[in-house]
C-alpha cells in the first residue's frame, strides 16, 4: 500500500523527534509513538499505533509501557471499548522537567558527591605538589559538578531557565575553586 502524503509528513515527523528522544539515551521509538499520538491530538488504540508505525504488537506494548511509565503516555477509557486506548501528554515543561529530574538530577548529584569523595581521600594519603595538584583539579571539576547541579535545581524550581545567572554561576564556581585550594595548600 502507497502511504499517503499525510502518512509520510506524520512519519516523516515521528523519525525527526525519534532522533532527537534516542540522542537523549532514549529508544527512538518512543519518540516515534509519542509524536504519532501527540499530532492525532486524540486516542489510538496499541493496534492501530503499531500499524501507522509498521511495529509489532510487542514492540508496540513495550513502548507504551515505558511511555507511561515516563508519563508521557496515559491511557484512557473510552466509553463502549474493550481494549486500551493512549493520549500523549501535551504539556512539555512536565515531559521535560520529569527526565531531567529523574536523570540529569540524579547523575549531577551523584558526580559531585563522587568527586568529592575522591578529592578528600587525596587529600588524606597523598602528598607533594602533584598530589596537590590533583587535588586542585577535583576542585574545580567539583565546581562545575556544582554549577550544573545548581543550574538543574533552578530550572526545575523556576520553570524556566535564566541563562543571565550563568555568570553568576561561573563566578561561584571560582569561588569553590579557590576554597579548594586553599584547603589544599593547608593540609
Amino acid at each position: 500500500m502507497e502511504p499517503t502524503t499525510e502518512n509520510e509528513a506524520e512519519l516523516l515527523a515521528a523519525d525527526a523527534i525519534g532522533d532527537v528522544i534516542e540522542h537523549w539515551g532514549f529508544r527512538k521509538a518512543l519518540g516515534r509513538t509519542w509524536t504519532v499520538l501527540y499530532l492525532d491530538g486524540g486516542a489510538l488504540g496499541a493496534a492501530e499505533l503499531g500499524e501507522r508505525l509498521q511495529m509489532s504488537a510487542g514492540a508496540m506494548s513495550t513502548t507504551l509501557t515505558e511511555l507511561q511509565r515516563w508519563a508521557v503516555v496515559r491511557k484512557v477509557w473510552i466509553p463502549g471499548e474493550r481494549r486500551d486506548f493512549f493520549e500523549a501528554e501535551t504539556d512539555f515543561w512536565k515531559m521535560i522537567s520529569r527526565v531531567v529530574h529523574e536523570r540529569e538530577r540524579f547523575l549531577a548529584g551523584s558526580v559531585r558527591e563522587r568527586l568529592g569523595r575522591a578529592q578528600a581521600v587525596l587529600r588524606k594519603t597523598s602528598t607533594g605538589a602533584a598530589a596537590r595538584a590533583r587535588v586542585e583539579r577535583l576542585g574545580r571539576l567539583m565546581a562545575f559538578a556544582t554549577m550544573a547541579e545548581t543550574v538543574i535545581e533552578s530550572f526545575l524550581a523556576s520553570r524556566r531557565v535564566d541563562f543571565g545567572e550563568f555568570g553568576n554561576l561561573l563566578a561561584l564556581g571560582r569561588q569553590v575553586t579557590a576554597a579548594a585550594v586553599g584547603k589544599a595548600r593547608k593540609s
